[in-house]
């Protein structure tokens, strides 16, 4: 197999991707009120025509507000700014749910407690990932251990110890492995398609039986170029592998599908090419959190892409805010209670 030069923290990202224009800064902010309301802010921060062409891996209805400014220091480079107020999670889930390979999707949920002296507010955003085709499971390529540790070192897990020279040996022999697994996926749906367009054309001398048997020779040849993202390239490598001329009728039968596979595909890598950064302000003071900075009530995840990228990932946050007016009822009942012990032993003492 091919062994390619693949810096190991982006292996996930960047596996087979195309070379894309359009990388956006996408910046969420969750601000969290104590009612269960939440307002949501969603900045997309890039070169000017991107902005201004608006393809986002998100719908923005009219119901957002929305401005841009351009960047003071850098004339091309211009911000969107979307916001909205949300009931609760609910309707969040609802408008922000999203629609696999057409938005990135989102799962939320907010939960609150209380406790007398203290409300306890707990908030989770669960990213569903956006890899469009994933037919054959990682573990037929991966252990259990080195997913783990894949896991690990593509959520950037600071709080972890470094690991040692024996695991990034572990790490680089497995990039092979990762690499193949991510372009066979890419291979199972146009093999698929065009095993539908052999179905469609019925010919006797170009059988569905024909491309299974060499299935392996064409995806061997086929892995440049699908490294490079060139789909097209494939009807002729499947010409040239199969030597039969009826390829092309049986690719062009089956064309709508062959041409969802790209859009899929360039979602995937366009989705891919942006930086996505997510911002929760909590009510209270946060007590307990996996992000990777905490500022305040501000909790912020960045650099979770590449694990998204094929897996679901949830931030959480919990934070506690204290009950003055149970501290203000816990300290007049206190003071009435000591009034009415005084006030009992001062009659006492006048009796006598």
């Amino acid at each position: 197999m091919r062994r390619i030069n693949v810096s190991t923290s982006l292996t996930l990202g960047l596996l087979g991707a195309f070379l894309l224009s359009g990388c956006l800064d996408i910046t969420s902010t969750s601000k969290v009120n104590s009612n269960g309301s939440i307002v949501r802010t969603i900045a997309f921060t890039g070169d000017s025509t991107d902005v201004y062409a608006g393809k986002f891996p998100l719908q923005l209805d009219s119901s957002w507000s929305k401005n841009i400014t351009r960047s003071k220091e850098k004339d091309k480079i211009c911000t969107l700014t979307a916001s909205r107020t949300f009931r609760d999670a609910e309707e969040m889930n609802k408008v922000l749910g999203g629609k696999f390979s057409w938005t990135l999707q989102y799962r939320f949920v907010f939960e609150k407690s209380f406790q007398w002296f203290f409300t306890i507010y707990r908030y989770r955003e669960t990213n569903l990932p956006f890899s469009q085709y994933e037919s054959i499971p990682l573990t037929d390529f991966l252990s259990k251990a080195e997913i783990d540790m894949l896991v690990q070192d593509t959520l950037g897990d600071r709080t972890k110890q470094l690991m040692s020279r024996g695991d990034s040996l572990a790490m680089e022999s497995f990039i092979p492995r990762l690499q193949e697994w991510e372009w066979r996926n890419k291979f199972e749906p146009i093999f698929a398609a065009f095993l539908d367009g052999v179905k469609m054309l019925n010919y006797p001398s170009l059988t569905i039986g024909m491309a299974e048997t060499l299935k392996d020779s064409l995806y061997r040849k086929s892995e440049k170029a699908i490294d490079k993202g060139k789909i097209d390239s494939l009807r002729i490598i499947f010409k040239t592998v199969l030597k039969n001329p009826l390829v092309d009728k049986a690719w062009q039968a089956n064309t709508p599908a062959i041409e969802e596979v790209k859009r899929r595909f360039a979602f995937e890598h366009e989705t891919n090419s942006h930086k996505y950064f997510t911002n929760v302000v909590m009510p209270g003071l946060i007590t307990g959190s996996n992000a990777s900075k905490i500022e305040g009530n501000v909790a912020t995840w960045q650099d979770y892409k590449e694990h998204v990228h094929h897996l679901e990932y949830t931030m959480w946050v919990e934070s506690r805010q204290v009950n003055w007016w149970a501290v203000i009822i816990a300290l007049a009942l206190v003071v009435t209670l000591m009034a009415v012990l005084i006030i009992s032993v001062l009659r006492r003492r006048n009796r006598v």
